[in-house]
């Protein structure tokens, strides 16, 4: 009897895939019998895999799988493929490609570029995320324009960063060999991350996540998440160069596209670790975007944005507030990952549709409630301050960044606690989660009103490329040097070695960087107008003090390095702008390349395309940019 061809097709695959699963299982158990392993159970398995069993906050609900979200992945050779497609539609005239990313995690620990901190201008080409003007992309590219060599500096030192071996990590560590060791670990993690991230943003309820985790009978898929999202960024903190990456993992497979249909204050928590820290750690700040955008989504619907109804019960009292962090904590770290992306807010503060009210101390040494309130007030002036620089229309005008600055400086006088704002050795001392918190608030403040002198400075650069600078904007090129002069110093001065604390200081320190930077670009170009000769026939004493505020930042990048992820390449773009806009003149300034010289930059084809009114072809070269990217005023 003939066998049908749809049977034979069937078994035929069947054969194929009991041969793909043997020469698996043969990788994985070299050298054994199937007989014999067959009889064995799986802790007996896992013993000869040399792995203990995994604990239970490793393991989901049996009754409850998890669905993974998949990461995507792209081959390096279709990569390259890609960009080198999209750059040859760019240089015939043709439509610009549309922009796209790639941050799968699962090779990210080794990529020192990301859309936000722009060190990919060097070397990548491809067209990514909107950003605006407050974005260092729109900085470095006007600092590419005024003075070109810094972009032969810049793209010879990332092509150098690039070609470097990467640097040796320790292998990821089994989390299960030892259940003891792994027991002592997970509490280490857990201390690290209440002493580092708590102090910053207190969204979790420290007694009753301590006591879940002591208890250790919780299994649903939202406690596995914050679980070991606190685990990953307690390791970082601890200093652990990798450790991170296992309990990230295991975080993941409680992550999935269900998990936004049973929503929870656990299940917000996790998410607004993962988009709130761990995906910038990480380099992958579209991701991070995403994931607290449907934070933001869940808390709504949790009712967060409401004032909860008052209980009577103490209980009822202290799940309000820590409803109430939950809801702040999130609103801060949206506004402090977005203060640098020049992307509109959202809605994501309005008092008209929210009346969640501000953070209260549970006891007299509730610091966190503290620092998490001032941290709120904060955010509200920087939310203001992105939504006008986000705005479609008329470019903000110098008085309204002296407006939002002098809002800035108010919010530092009134609204910052004494205990916040005075440098208290024995305070600090006594209250080490303080400490931290007083640093964190610190950077931020000085970063957003860095943010403000970086724009007012972007707009002075556009005016005098068409006329002489007048005494007005003179003076705002002071001011403006001046702020960054005092965030480069309060980072010189008071960073901490730690992994964490570093990577924070080392962030706003490359912001802080950017400032006279340009500011040196804008001294060298001249400022006449377009055809002024790039030479500096006197060194001005102002010139001789942005050096000497970038030596200082680059001193702290050199002490820091050694807590510094071994990925980080900020130093190295600023030593490359450093030495360009400070080297002999015969060397840089008698050598003047076009900016379409090939070395290795695409200043062409990004811009804001919400500035309709300023003539930003001046610094992106309206001859390569596609009409669409740059409306008419």
């Amino acid at each position: 009897m003939r066998v049908p061809s749809a049977i034979q097709e069937k078994r035929g695959q069947q054969e194929v895939k009991l041969k793909r699963h043997e020469e698996i299982l043969g990788k994985i158990f070299p050298g054994y019998d199937l007989l014999g392993l067959e009889t064995k159970s799986r802790p007996e398995l896992l013993d000869r895999l040399g792995i203990a069993s995994l604990p239970i906050h490793c393991q989901p609900s049996q009754g409850q799988p998890p669905n993974p979200i998949p990461l995507p992945s792209k081959d390096a050779s279709t990569h390259e493929e890609d960009d080198s497609a999209a750059l040859s539609e760019n240089e015939n005239g043709d439509v610009a490609p549309e922009p796209q990313w790639d941050e799968s995690l699962d090779q990210r620990e080794a990529v020192a570029t990301d859309d936000i901190n722009a060190i990919g201008l060097a070397t990548d080409k491809q067209a990514r995320s909107y950003l605006g003007i407050s974005s260092m992309s729109a900085a470095f590219r006007t600092i590419f324009k005024l003075y070109p060599p810094t972009k032969e500096y810049t793209a010879a030192r990332a092509r150098a960063c690039a070609a470097a071996p990467p640097p040796s990590q320790l292998a990821t560590p089994f989390l299960t060999r030892d259940p003891a060791l792994s027991l002592l670990r997970e509490q280490r993690c857990i201390d690290f991350y209440f002493d580092h991230f708590h102090a910053v943003t207190p969204l979790i309820d420290e007694d009753d996540f301590r006591k879940q985790y002591a208890m250790g009978v919780r299994r649903d898929s939202s406690w596995l998440g914050l679980l070991n999202m606190v685990f990953a960024l307690g390791s970082i903190a601890s200093g652990s160069d990798s450790l991170h990456q296992e309990y990230y993992k295991a975080a993941r497979a409680s992550f999935s596209l269900d998990s936004l249909g049973s929503g929870n204050i656990y299940s917000l928590q996790a998410l607004c670790l993962l988009g709130g820290f761990y995906l910038h750690y990480r380099n992958s700040p579209n991701m991070a975007y995403g994931i607290l955008g449907a934070a933001h989504r869940v808390a709504v619907a949790l009712g967060l944005h409401r004032e909860p109804r008052p209980g009577t019960g103490t209980n009822e009292a202290r799940r309000a507030e820590t409803h109430r962090r939950t809801w702040w904590s999130l609103v801060c770290l949206d506004s402090w990952a977005c203060m640098t992306q020049g992307r509109p807010t959202l809605g994501r503060w309005d008092p008209a549709t929210m009346d969640t009210a501000l953070p209260a101390p549970l006891h007299d040494d509730d610091h966190a409630a503290a620092s998490l309130r001032a941290s709120a007030l904060l955010c509200r002036v920087c939310d203001r301050v992105q939504d006008r620089l986000a705005r479609v229309g008329p470019r903000i005008a110098h008085d309204e960044i002296l407006a939002l600055d002098v809002e800035l400086l108010d919010w530092h006088e009134t609204a910052l606690p004494p205990v916040l704002r005075d440098d208290d050795a024995a305070s600090a001392r006594n209250h080490p989660r303080l400490r931290i918190a007083r640093e964190f608030i610190c950077t931020r403040y000085l970063n957003a009103r860095v943010v403000l002198a970086r724009c007012a400075l972007l707009l002075t650069a556009h005016d005098r490329r068409r006329r002489p600078i007048v005494v007005e904007e003179d003076r705002t090129l002071a001011r403006c040097c001046a702020v960054a002069a005092d965030a480069i110093d309060a980072v010189a001065l008071r960073w901490t070695p730690n992994r964490f604390l570093v990577w924070s200081a080392a962030w706003y320190l490359f912001q802080a960087s950017t400032v006279p930077l340009l500011a040196m670009a804008m001294e060298r170009s001249g400022g006449g107008g377009p055809s002024s000769p790039a030479v500096v026939t006197a060194t001005p004493p102002r010139f001789v003090e942005w050096r000497e505020s970038l030596a200082k930042a680059l001193g702290a990048f050199a002490e820091m390095r050694a807590w510094m992820r071994p990925s980080d390449r900020s130093p190295d773009i600023v030593a490359a702008m450093y030495e360009a806009l400070t080297a002999d003149a015969d060397v840089v300034v008698g050598r003047t390349p076009s900016v379409s010289d090939g070395s290795g930059l695409d200043l062409l084809g990004w811009c804001d395309e919400q500035l309709a009114e300023m003539d930003w072809s001046e610094f992106l070269g309206e001859d390569s940019m596609p009409p669409d990217m740059m409306p008419l005023a």
